[in-house]
C-alpha cells in the first residue's frame, strides 16, 4: 500500500491514506445484544451504558457514589496481637508455612466490604414501525458523544447521547429527518424494589434506596469457615440465620442505607405534544426533542451516615436540572465537547493505517486482529483508555473502581470495588503519562481519607504506628481484611503502594507544595508502619513477619501455602517508601529522629535474590511454584510500576526480570496482558511487547477465538479478565506510553520499546518525568525528530539510539551502551527541538 506523509510545523499530519488521527470511534452495524455490547458514556459522576435498540432503546445508569452500606458496615473485630501473632512467627521460622493458613483465616481476616450499586435504566420506546435500513451506532472518542441512527420506512431517526461533565448530567436529543414524525414514549426502572416514580412540573422523577447491606459470600461459605459472628445482619448471637436473603433494603436493615434520584425533564419545541403521568412522557408531532437527565445520591463523605446524615438527593438533582435548563442543546453540546476536548486533545497518535481496516466495524476489526495488524486499532484502543479516563475520574469525583463506574449487577465481580493489590492502581496508571493529570485527583483523596481511616486499623488492628490498608476497601474507605483465605486477604502492604501516586503526581508535575503538605505526611504514616511490622529475619535482614505475594501460592511440605516472611514485593514496597521518605524528609529538613530510624532500617531490609533458573525470586525462599504461569507478577514491582530494576542500575536483576516474564508466558487474563505489555516496554522489548498487544486482540464473547478461554476484549472493547475489568483497558494505554517514552530512570527515553510494525508514526503531548511534555516523529522505525516542552526547569537527559542535535542547549553527549544520552540544563517554559543527524 502507498502510504503519504505530510510535515507540517515540527508535527506529522496525514491524508485519508495513511496516519489515522482524526476522529476516533468505535462503530458498529447492529444494536447491543447484551452489556459487553453496549457503549459507555460518562461524565466523572454519571454514567450510563448505551445499547442503541431501535423499538427500545435502553440505558443502564450508574453514579459514581451509589454503594450499598453505610461506614458501620465495617467488620472491625481483629486483632493480631491476640496470642496468635508469635505462633504464626515461630511456624514461619520453622518452615511450617502450610500451617498458618488456618490461623490466620480464622484470627487476623475481617468480612468483605460493600457493593457499587446499579442505579437504574431508562427506556426510550418508539411507537412508530417499519422497515430499518442503514442501522449504525458508534462511539465518538474524540467528542464523547455517543450515536444511533437508522432508517425506517426511508425517513432518519438519530439519537445522541453525551454526559457532561460542567453541567453534571446527561443529555439525549432525537431527531426524525420528516416533521413531526417523533412518537416515543420513556420511562424509569430499576432493579432496587424500594424505588418509586412520580412527575412533578414537567419532570419525571425516580427515587429509591439502595440496600443498607449487601454480602457477596453465600451462607454456606460463611458457615464453612465459622464467620458468622462477622455478620451479625445475617445471623444471631447463637450463629444461627435470621434471614434468607443477603441483600437487605431499608426496614430489614434498621433503615439503613443510600437515597438515590433521577429526574428527567424533556424540551421540546411549543409545537410537541407532551403527555407527562407519574411514570412515563410521551412525545409526539415534532421532529426534534432532547432531555436533560440528572442523577443524584445522598452521598455526603466516606465517614458519614447516608441514611442518617446525607444531602437530599432529589433538590440535587433538581437543581442540575435547573442549572442545565438555562442553555439550549447547542450550547449544553458545546460546553461539553469544549470541556472534553481540553484533555482529549492534548495527546494524539498516529501510526500507520490501512483504508480497507478502517472501512470495517469494530467487532469485525477485532476478529481480524490476529490475521492482520491493524495499527488503527491499536491507536484506538490506546485513545479509549483516555477516553475511559476522563469520562469516568474527574476532580471531586470517586475514583474509578474495578468496572470503572459502569456496573449492572446488585451483587458484581468482586463486589465492584477497589482491589488495591494491583487492579485499583493500574487504573491510574496512564493517568499522568498520557497527560490526564487533574483525572488524578479522586484517587489521591481515596488515599487520604484511607490513611485517616487506616490510622485507627494500624493502631487497633496491629498496635502500630502509621496507618494501614489491605486488599479491598470500597466508597466507605474500609481498612481491615477481607475473609476468605490469606492468599489475597491479608496483605497489609497496600499504603506504600497507594502513596506512590502521590509521587508520581510530583515527579510529573513538579509541585513541591503538594508534595511537601499532602505526599509526605501520607508517605510518613506508611513508613512509620512498616518500620514497626518489619522484624529480624534470616541471616540478620529485616523482613515482614507474615506476608503473601498477592494471590499467588507456594508448595510446602506437600501442600499448598501462601504466607511466608519477607515477600518480594513487601520488601520492594517497604524499600521504595523508606527512600521517598527518607528525600522528603531531607529536602524539608523535618523528622530528623524518624529518618534515622528509616536510614537504619533501609540498610537491612532483605534484597533482592535470583533463582536457580535465573528468575527474580518471588518469595524469601526458592518455592516451588504451585501456578508457574500465574497472572499476578507482585514480585516485578521494584521494575514496574517502580523503579529500583533497571536496565543500567542493576544490570543482574534486569535479566532475571526478562527471565521471569519468560517463565510466567504471554497468556493471561485480560487485565494480566495489559500489565505484561508495561513490563516488557520496560524491558525495552518492544516486539514482545506488540505479541502481548495481539494476544489482548482476542475476541470474548463474540466471533471466532483462537484463545478460547483467554482473556481478551469484549465487542465494546472493554477488557474481558473475563468478567469485565477495566484496569486491562488502562494498562494497555499506559503500555503503549511506555513503549513510546520512558523517564522512571532519570532519562527521557524516547523510543524506547518500538515494535517493527509501528514503522512510522508520531506521538503529540505525553508526559515526562520533572515537568516535561514530549512529541516524537519517527520514521522507517527510529527516531526522526521529536520536541520537548520543559514546564518546571532543570536537568534534562534525552536518551536515544540514534545521534541527534538538540537546538538551543548547551548539550553534553555520552555514549550508555547501545545508546546516546544528551544532557543539557532546560529552561522552565521553553521547548527544544531535537533532530537527527544526517
Amino acid at each position: 500500500m502507498k502510504r503519504y506523509i505530510l510535515l507540517i510545523g515540527f508535527f506529522i499530519v496525514t491524508t485519508s491514506s495513511c496516519f489515522s488521527q482524526s476522529i476516533q470511534k468505535l462503530w458498529y452495524q447492529q444494536p447491543a445484544q447484551n452489556w459487553n455490547e453496549a457503549l459507555p458514556i460518562g461524565n466523572g459522576h454519571a454514567g450510563a451504558m448505551i445499547f442503541g435498540g431501535i423499538e427500545q432503546e435502553q440505558l443502564q445508569l450508574n453514579e459514581n457514589t451509589l454503594y450499598s452500606g453505610e461506614p458501620s458496615t465495617e467488620y472491625k473485630g481483629v486483632n493480631i496481637s491476640t496470642g496468635t501473632f508469635d505462633t504464626v512467627v515461630n511456624l514461619l521460622r520453622n518452615k511450617k508455612y502450610e500451617k498458618v493458613t488456618d490461623i490466620i483465616q480464622k484470627n487476623w481476616l475481617g468480612r468483605l466490604h460493600q457493593n457499587y450499586q446499579p442505579f437504574g435504566d431508562l427506556f426510550i420506546t418508539s411507537n412508530t414501525s417499519g422497515k430499518i435500513t442503514e442501522y449504525k451506532r458508534e462511539l465518538n472518542i474524540s467528542e464523547a458523544i455517543q450515536k444511533t441512527s437508522y432508517k425506517q420506512n426511508g425517513v432518519l431517526i438519530e439519537r445522541e447521547i453525551f454526559a457532561s461533565n460542567p453541567d453534571n448530567l446527561i443529555v439525549i436529543r432525537l431527531t426524525s429527518s420528516k416533521p413531526k414524525s417523533l412518537n416515543i414514549t420513556l420511562h424509569f426502572s430499576s432493579i432496587h424494589p424500594t424505588v418509586r416514580f412520580r412527575q412533578r412540573n414537567g419532570v419525571l422523577i425516580m427515587g429509591g434506596k439502595a440496600p443498607g447491606y449487601v454480602e457477596r459470600r453465600t451462607f454456606e461459605q460463611i458457615e464453612s469457615w465459622g464467620d458468622q459472628h462477622k455478620h451479625p445482619e445475617l445471623y444471631d448471637e447463637n450463629g444461627e440465620r435470621k434471614t434468607d436473603k443477603r441483600v437487605l433494603y431499608d426496614s430489614k436493615i434498621e433503615g439503613k442505607g443510600m437515597t438515590f434520584a433521577a429526574q428527567l425533564k424533556p424540551v421540546t419545541h411549543k409545537r410537541a405534544r407532551v403527555s407527562i403521568t407519574d411514570s412515563t412522557i410521551q412525545i409526539r408531532n415534532t421532529d426534534e426533542v432532547y432531555f436533560l437527565l440528572a442523577l443524584a445520591t445522598s452521598y455526603n463523605g466516606y465517614d458519614k451516615s447516608p441514611s442518617q446524615e446525607g444531602v437530599n438527593p432529589y433538590l440535587k438533582a433538581a437543581g442540575m436540572i435547573k442549572r442545565a435548563s438555562e442553555f439550549n442543546y447547542d450550547a449544553l453540546k458545546k460546553r461539553h465537547t469544549d470541556d472534553y476536548k481540553k484533555l482529549f486533545n492534548r495527546v494524539s497518535l498516529a501510526l500507520d493505517t490501512d483504508p480497507e481496516q478502517e472501512k470495517l466495524p469494530t467487532d469485525t476489526r477485532i476478529e481480524k486482529f490476529a490475521e492482520k495488524n491493524d495499527n488503527g486499532l491499536a491507536n484506538l484502543l490506546f485513545q479509549y483508555g483516555r477516553y475511559l479516563m476522563i469520562s469516568g475520574s474527574r476532580p471531586g469525583g470517586q475514583p474509578l473502581n474495578l468496572q470503572g463506574m459502569w456496573n449492572k449487577e446488585v451483587i458484581p465481580p468482586w463486589n465492584c470495588g477497589y482491589t488495591i493489590n494491583i487492579n485499583g492502581q493500574m487504573n491510574y496508571w496512564p493517568v499522568e503519562t498520557t497527560n490526564l493529570s487533574e483525572c488524578h485527583e479522586p484517587f489521591i483523596r481515596m488515599v487520604k481519607e484511607l490513611a485517616e481511616a487506616g490510622s485507627h486499623t494500624a493502631k487497633d488492628m496491629y498496635n502500630n504506628r502509621g496507618w494501614v490498608v489491605h486488599h479491598n476497601t470500597s466508597i466507605w474507605r474500609e481498612t481491615y481484611p477481607n475473609d476468605n483465605a490469606p492468599v489475597a486477604s491479608f496483605w497489609p502492604m497496600a499504603a506504600g503502594w497507594l502513596c506512590s501516586h502521590l509521587w508520581e503526581h510530583f515527579s510529573f508535575t513538579g509541585d513541591t507544595t503538594f508534595l511537601k503538605n499532602e505526599a509526605y505526611p501520607l508517605y510518613l504514616g506508611a513508613a512509620k508502619f512498616y518500620a514497626d511490622w518489619l522484624i529480624d529475619g534470616k541471616e540478620g535482614y529485616l523482613v515482614t513477619p507474615a506476608g503473601v505475594s498477592p494471590e499467588n501460592s507456594f508448595i510446602s511440605n506437600g501442600a499448598h501455602a501462601s504466607v511466608s516472611m519477607g515477600p518480594t514485593m513487601d520488601m520492594a514496597i517497604i524499600r521504595e517508601t523508606f527512600i521517598r521518605t527518607l528525600d522528603m524528609g531531607k529536602m524539608f529538613g523535618m523528622d530528623s529522629v524518624l529518618m534515622q530510624e528509616l536510614e537504619n532500617k533501609l540498610s537491612r531490609l532483605l534484597p533482592y535474590q535470583i533463582g536457580s533458573k535465573g528468575q527474580l525470586l518471588e518469595w524469601e525462599y526458592e518455592f516451588e511454584e504451585a501456578e508457574p504461569q500465574h497472572r499476578h507478577l507482585s514480585h516485578l514491582y521494584g521494575f514496574h510500576p517502580g523503579n529500583q530494576i533497571t536496565f543500567d542500575t542493576t544490570p543482574r536483576l534486569f535479566e532475571a526480570v526478562r527471565k521471569t516474564l519468560e517463565l510466567r508466558g504471554d497468556g493471561a487474563t485480560g487485565w494480566s496482558m495489559g500489565w505484561k505489555v508495561n513490563l516488557w516496554a520496560r524491558m525495552l522489548d518492544g516486539n514482545h511487547a506488540y505479541k502481548i498487544i495481539k494476544n489482548l486482540f482476542n475476541p470474548v464473547g463474540f466471533g471466532e477465538s483462537a484463545r478460547k478461554g483467554s482473556g481478551g476484549l469484549f465487542k465494546n472493547m472493554l477488557d474481558a479478565h473475563p468478567p469485565f475489568q477495566i484496569d486491562g483497558n488502562f494498562g494497555y494505554t499506559a503500555g503503549v506510553a511506555e513503549m513510546l517514552l520512558q523517564s522512571h530512570t532519570g532519562y527521557i527515553h524516547l523510543l524506547p520499546a518500538l515494535p517493527d510494525v509501528w514503522e512510522n508514526g508520531s506521538v503529540k503531548g505525553l508526559r515526562a518525568r520533572d515537568g516535561f511534555e514530549v512529541d516524537i516523529n519517527w520514521k522507517d522505525n527510529k527516531l526522526s525528530q521529536a520536541i520537548i516542552k520543559s514546564q518546571v526547569g532543570g536537568r534534562c537527559i534525552v536518551l536515544t539510539n540514534v545521534p541527534v542535535k538538540i537546538e538551543g542547549a548547551m548539550v553534553v553527549t555520552t555514549r550508555k551502551g547501545k545508546y546516546f544520552a544528551h544532557q543539557f540544563k532546560a529552561d522552565k517554559n521553553r521547548t527544544y527541538i531535537i533532530r537527527t543527524q544526517g
